[in-house]
């Protein structure tokens, strides 16, 4: 035992930076390229929910296009002004999409589905781009790095993510790096809003449990799993009514627990080292559940700052830090 001990304070530390829910902003996705280098990372994790919800069109009209945005109608001629705009609308987690006024007229004239179809086609496009970019940027780097869509990616992201060189699927995967297992699910348990990618509870239950049956050692093990853990302290959020508005509580949001008791359940019996989640935006944190410690990043997406925890690993001892950059 002692000579374990010995040889566990002279392994080398394995540097983990994680960040989940950017929601489409380009300029987070840059960031959380960049942290292999800033953080010296040897490992990056992208833990689900990378897109967007909106496509902003920009109205082809006379030399120019012409946009509504935020409520203010803009018209941008030349290339630097019209890149310039669409910048900044991908920075606000949104897809630019250059059409002609006949073209505006066809996509409103869908039906629901096909208009959602439409919609994917543009954010595959622009995702596309995103994973070209993290094989430009990681290509001189030893860092790994493992991607998965959370509950609000729709389909055709996940087959973008395996089908791309720059980075490595992970979801309902186990994956090996540096020593370590990573379990990963990005789906959720059942949401008010019907998202795309949700599960029962049992069938979280169901998919982990196997999952863990290929985990060679537990203690050495991380769940990257996309919902916190039911009423950890990671999951508080307003509480909605049926119609999906915020029940108040006096002058405040009334706050309740949304994660998943299958998680909690998952988490509990089989300890792993670390559990990383995001989901939940407004519930920050860093908690245990037995052995095992779990953290929620939050995220700001909408502000430009991307929150991340930076860990390192030695053995079965996590250290952690909470940035934003």
């Amino acid at each position: 035992m002692g000579l374990f001990n010995k040889n566990k304070n002279k392994e080398k530390p394995v540097k983990v930076f994680y960040a989940s829910d950017i929601h489409g902003t380009e300029v987070l996705w840059r960031k959380f390229l960049n942290a292999a280098k800033s953080f010296d990372a040897d490992v990056l994790i992208m833990g689900g929910d990378l897109t967007g919800k909106a496509v902003v069109p920009l109205v082809a009209e006379g030399d120019g296009y012409v946009v509504d945005l935020f409520g203010e109608r803009q018209t941008v001629n030349g290339e630097e002004q019209i890149s310039e705009l669409e910048r900044k609308i991908r920075g606000k987690g949104m897809y630019p999409h250059r059409m002609t006024r006949e073209e505006v007229d066809r996509v409103a004239a869908m039906s629901e589905d096909d208009r959602e179809d439409w919609f994917a086609e543009v954010m595959l496009k622009t995702f596309d781009s995103w994973l070209d970019l993290a094989g430009e940027r990681l290509k001189d780097s030893d860092a790994s790095c493992f991607v998965m869509p959370g509950n609000d990616d729709p389909p055709g992201v996940e087959e973008a993510i395996v089908a791309a060189s720059g980075v490595e699927a992970c979801d309902g995967l186990v994956v090996e790096f540096n020593g370590y297992s990573m379990v990963s699910l990005g789906y959720s348990n059942p949401t008010p809003f019907d998202s795309p990618r949700e599960l029962s509870e049992d069938e979280i239950i169901r998919r982990v449990d196997e999952m863990v049956t290929r985990v060679p050692d537990l203690s050495r093990c991380i769940f990257n799993l996309h919902v916190p853990p039911y009423d950890s302290q990671l999951d508080t959020a307003p509480e909605l009514d049926e119609d999906k508005n915020v029940v108040m509580a006096g002058s405040e949001p009334k706050t309740v627990p949304v994660g998943s008791t299958a998680v909690r359940d998952v988490i509990e019996r089989h300890q792993p080292m670390l559990a990383l989640h995001g989901h939940v935006h407004e519930s920050a944190g860093a908690v245990r559940i037995g052995r095992t410690l779990c953290i929620n990043p939050g995220s700001d997406y909408h502000t430009g700052r991307i929150s991340g925890c930076l860990m390192s690993l030695r053995g079965d001892d996590v250290k952690h830090q909470f940035v934003n950059a």
